[in-house]
């Protein structure tokens, strides 16, 4: 499928995710969050890496809390050019928003690590945005690459995090797509047939 038909299913998607009410979105991460916490694999994983939310999507930063308070080590991503750089993060971490408005941690350049130094194996996982899903857990991120080639060097689990509006009978995807181990939305935990 063309690079046209994958923008136009992220246009949609995204359309989606913004209508529904703010209300509700956040009724609705409070619930993927709790499914998240209650997972076998989360509660198992020493580390955890998740997105820091930002605009419409699944809300991260009470889940980075929580994961905290469990006890496990927590990363996010920043971006470093057109590369995603890694920084683990404390209860007293502060964030700033970056060129797109994505919260990114306030560390020093030496703080940031390559997904290698993460040493992510495979009992550890990831938290994924989503832009759109769909039945085998095909993803469709933002279109820019950062969590496929991120997600090609890492060991752990990926679970990625979404609302069942961004669901789709069918996705495009090629080779170099990852599917996801898992994904949770407000109804439940999916996981490929």
């Amino acid at each position: 499928m063309s690079l046209q038909r994958k923008a136009e299913l992220r246009r949609i998607a995204l359309e989606r995710r913004a209508a529904l009410p703010e209300a509700r979105r956040r009724d609705f991460s409070a619930r993927i969050c709790r499914y998240v916490l209650a997972h076998p694999w989360i509660q198992q994983a020493q580390k955890v890496h998740t997105y820091c939310s930002f605009g419409t999507e699944v809300e991260t930063h009470t889940l980075c809390q929580w994961l905290l308070q469990l006890g496990k080590r927590v990363a996010v991503p920043v971006v470093v050019g057109t590369e995603l750089r890694h920084a683990w993060i404390s209860a007293q971490t502060r964030f700033r928003s970056n060129r797109w408005g994505i919260p990114e941690p306030e560390v020093s350049p030496e703080e940031l690590l390559p997904a290698e130094a993460l040493g992510l194996g495979a009992h550890d996982v990831v938290l994924v945005p989503v832009v759109a899903y769909d039945r085998w857990l095909h993803r469709l991120g933002y279109g820019r690459g950062y969590y496929d080639r991120f997600l090609s060097l890492v060991a752990a689990r990926r679970i990625g995090l979404a609302f069942s509006v961004q669901a789709f009978d069918m996705l495009p995807h090629g080779a170099h797509d990852l599917t996801l181990d898992a994904l949770i939305t407000e109804e439940g935990i999916l996981y490929p047939p």
